[in-house]
């Protein structure tokens, strides 16, 4: 439980490495061992880099840009930063150079601290438009850094060491910061439009902390393995600060690639992410039975089918039979010692959270967002309900507007958007965050979100219709990766561009005796439509008539973030890929009947 005489962000950093002492902080892989940051260690690191800021000549309340991936260096500077109360400006590495353009001239970013030599390379092509902008640092060390930039290591090796000296700075730079300082501005993904900028003070974000440790059963006996990218605020708060706050063990990933190997070797209890994780070892897990030899695949999908039977009472006879042949060895690959996953982001497909509980998993599915600092809501252990978002967190009120939009009111909402008035008087109206979902109360208690606002579609029928739930209900198919759903006040009926599982398809090919075709190929075989329409049509079964996709076209290439498709965080941009496909949308619509 974190102290109520924590007010600001400097007594919490002071309390973790009081509580950590020489104990590992963070844990982290480097070649085929781990190495470890101890309290004691992040304690120093912080004061000698805090220090060597201050030779910039910065102010209370200046913007400081971190592009990293999730390493020990980015919760130094964070830190660093904390105790001096500079603004963190997090951005996420994979942004284009216009993305990061923008947010450091938006945010009047003075020090950009960058992880690559590539990410130095970007920002350094436009240090000059930076008029704000004074300095590069690099975690790593370059031999051939230019005047723009210095390393992260000649900033903190310049300076030496004294632990009392460093206990009177942490002091009065606690003494400095008030609850409702700046700590953060954190640019969201922009579905629509340009990114904003969310102000998060220390009392939104930290109250959130608080109310997290509450809900989520966690403790400092945990072991966390993460590998969300720290520009995440979900991972920034769930798992990253929470973690800390408690003293739980705290691992970082080397990649998504080595996420599987690396849970073997931490044994992790508690993984905070996103649903696609879960989704995609869900699949690959259902695929591996399906190709083994014919008892083991007979034991697998009858162990799976009484693992759903008996989901709500896993001490009957069958389920702990099927829990020894089957379940504890896939429970093995995460570990083994798993308590909870975390999913929140996105929306979780439901038929996963059924999968996990029903083999010893529970994934404790949650919502927020950015605005929110960010979770709002949350299952618990002793109190779920797969298919909704959980109750909401001590503190935070939510309420159902009477267009079914969710209200959020509390200490974790924002302070408003970095230099724009008018989107936050539109978003925060009477103290109230309008998060722009439509959502109910299941039982009374369990939030459940409906669809976006903005996604509700009155066709031409005067049918309203829900293209996410549409698209959620269709991604349920086998050959279907990524779509988007069609409509709007002008048309009929709705339409889809789909990305296809490649995979699938070429497996299906191949048993039609389709060799050698490539993608481009295989989307314009008629026998392969005729089976993605067939096994549409089976997923949107239970769609109303007026909600079923009733033309569709399969795409060579995936959306991605490179092509402005995505968000960072997967996000897709509506707009943007509708006006990229609208030659293929306008043959769908050309005739302006059903067909």
């Amino acid at each position: 439980m974190i102290k109520e005489s924590i007010h600001n962000f400097v007594d919490l950093f002071k309390e973790i490495c009081s509580s950590y002492g020489d104990s590992p902080v963070i844990n982290y892989k480097a070649g085929n061992t781990y190495e470890h940051i101890t309290g004691s260690k992040l304690k120093e690191l912080t004061f000698l880099l805090a220090k060597a800021l201050r030779q910039f000549n910065l102010f209370g309340g200046d913007k400081v840009a971190i592009i990293s991936e999730t390493r020990f260096e980015w919760v130094v500077t964070d830190f660093a930063c904390i105790v001096n109360n500079f603004v963190t400006v997090p951005i996420y590495t994979n942004m284009t150079t216009e993305q990061i353009k923008y947010i450091l001239e938006h945010s009047e970013a003075k020090l950009c601290f960058v992880s690559t030599k590539l990410l130095a390379e970007k920002v350094n092509s436009i240090f000059d438009e930076m008029p704000s902008l004074i300095k590069i640092i690099n975690f790593n060390k370059l031999n051939d850094m230019n005047e723009n930039a210095i390393s992260f290591e000649e900033l903190v090796s310049d300076n030496l060491f004294d632990n009392e000296s460093a206990d009177k700075y942490f002091e009065e730079a606690s003494l400095k910061i008030h609850e409702h300082s700046l700590l953060t501005i954190i640019y969201t993904s922009g579905t629509t439009g340009e990114p904003k900028g969310v102000c998060l003070t220390h009392k939104n974000i930290l109250s959130n902390v608080r109310a997290c440790s509450k809900a989520i059963p966690v403790n400092s006996d945990d072991t966390f393995l993460s590998f969300l990218p720290l520009a995440h605020t979900y991972e920034r708060t769930a798992g990253y600060y929470l973690p800390l706050a408690i003293g739980a063990k705290l691992f970082y990933a080397q990649s998504i690639d080595t996420l599987q190997l690396q849970m073997t070797e931490v044994k992790p209890t508690i993984l905070v992410s996103v649903p696609i994780l879960f989704t995609k070892i869900h699949t690959r897990i259902l695929k591996n039975i399906e190709t083994q030899p014919g008892v083991k695949k007979y034991i697998g999908k009858k162990s799976l089918s009484i693992g759903l039977k008996y989901i709500d009472n896993q001490n009957h006879f069958l389920w702990k039979l099927a829990d020894k042949k089957v379940f504890s060895t896939i429970r093995e690959r995460t570990g083994g010692r798993i308590r909870y996953f975390i999913s929140g982001g996105s929306a979780l497909n439901k038929e996963s959270a059924l999968f996990f509980k029903s083999i010893g998993i529970n994934i404790l599915e949650g919502y927020g967002m950015t605005e929110a600092s960010p979770v709002i809501s949350v299952n618990r252990d002793v109190a779920s309900m797969i298919g909704t978002v959980g109750i909401p967190l001590d503190e935070v009120e939510v309420r159902i507007a009477d267009d079914g939009e969710i209200l959020v009111r509390g200490n974790n909402v924002m302070l408003g958007y970095y230099k724009d008035e008018k989107e936050t008087s539109e978003t925060i109206i009477d103290g109230w965050l309008h998060t722009g979902d439509i959502g109910e109360f299941a039982e009374g208690k369990f939030l459940k979100i409906t669809d976006r606002k903005k996604a509700l579609i009155k066709t031409s029928g005067g049918k309203y219709i829900s293209l996410t739930h549409i698209e959620e209900t269709i991604s349920s198919s086998k050959y279907v990766e990524q779509i988007i759903a069609i409509a709007s006040d002008d048309t009929q009926f709705v339409s889809a561009l789909i990305v296809p599982n490649f995979e699938e398809l070429s497996l299906f090919a191949q048993k039609n005796y389709l060799m050698d075709k490539t993608n481009n190929e295989l989307i314009k075989e008629e026998i392969i439509l005729k089976e993605v329409e067939r096994d549409i049509n089976s997923a949107q079964k239970n769609l109303a008539k007026y909600e079923r996709v009733r033309k569709f076209a399969l795409l060579e290439q995936p959306f991605t973030i490179e092509t402005g498709e995505l968000t960072p965080t997967l996000k897709p941009k509506r707009k943007i890929i509708e006006n990229k496909y609208q030659y293929i949308i306008y043959a769908f619509y050309k005739n302006k009947s059903e067909p």
